[in-house]
């Protein structure tokens, strides 16, 4: 029988986690996949679904291990997937896993911190953004159990209030959807209505909260307006 630590993540001590069905390559240059980022899949696949052209475009920032764009590759065979990520440690668990899916025809990579990688060429071009970003406040890094610690904190921290991230993510995000585009962010248990705020600041509509299996609103969606 084999041993597990208390203090390692059993996905990264057998090297997978199990995401809406698949079986995810994960080490400890990578997040492990959640089920509250399967909402955050699940929702934007179905406004992708309702809502956009027939093949959309989607850009994935903070992909990780990609999870994300696979599901969402996997989901829609109709449409194309950028998954970026600033960690060139975390692309290359994210390509292992394109590759084991056989999508990189659908999902290209690149390494960008935020919108930094993405030139004038991609302005106005994608249908959705979508994105599990780092989320996590001081007060909140702190209280983290030992085994989460062992995730990457360039995953999971973003600042005093946990906002650094989703903030930079929203203002930079308009430039690069297409009209009447929409942006999906997964974010933290005490975070909706602050987000929801830097939505309607930044001019979005139809800004809506999805609630996650504990009753929080654990996914935000905002449509550019125009």
């Amino acid at each position: 029988m084999k041993e597990y630590s208390e203090t390692i993540p059993v996905q990264y001590q057998e090297g997978k986690a199990s995401f809406l069905g698949m079986d995810i390559l994960v080490d400890e240059r990578v997040l492990i996949p959640r089920p509250e980022t399967e909402l955050l899949v699940e929702v934007s696949a179905d406004l992708c679904r309702k809502d956009l052209s027939a093949e959309p475009f989607i850009l994935d920032l903070c992909t990780g291990s990609g999870a994300v764009a696979l599901a969402l590759a996997k989901m829609m065979n109709n449409c194309r997937v950028i998954g970026s990520d600033v960690s060139p440690d975390a692309i290359s668990v994210a390509r292992e896993n394109i590759s084991r899916f056989d999508l990189e025809d659908r999902i290209e990579l690149v390494i960008s911190d935020m919108f930094g990688s993405f030139g004038p060429q991609y302005e106005g071009s994608f249908d959705c953004i979508v994105s599990n970003p780092p989320y996590v406040s001081d007060k909140d890094y702190v209280k983290l159990d030992a085994w989460v610690k062992v995730e990457p904190k360039l995953a999971l921290y973003a600042g005093e209030k946990g906002m650094d991230h989703l903030s930079r993510l929203i203002f930079g995000s308009g430039k690069f959807l297409k009209p009447d585009g929409f942006v999906a962010v997964e974010v933290g248990y005490d975070q909706a209505e602050k987000v929801k705020y830097e939505f309607a600041s930044r001019g979005f509509k139809k800004v809506t909260g999805f609630r996650d299996f504990n009753g929080y609103e654990r996914v935000i969606v905002g449509w550019k307006n125009g």
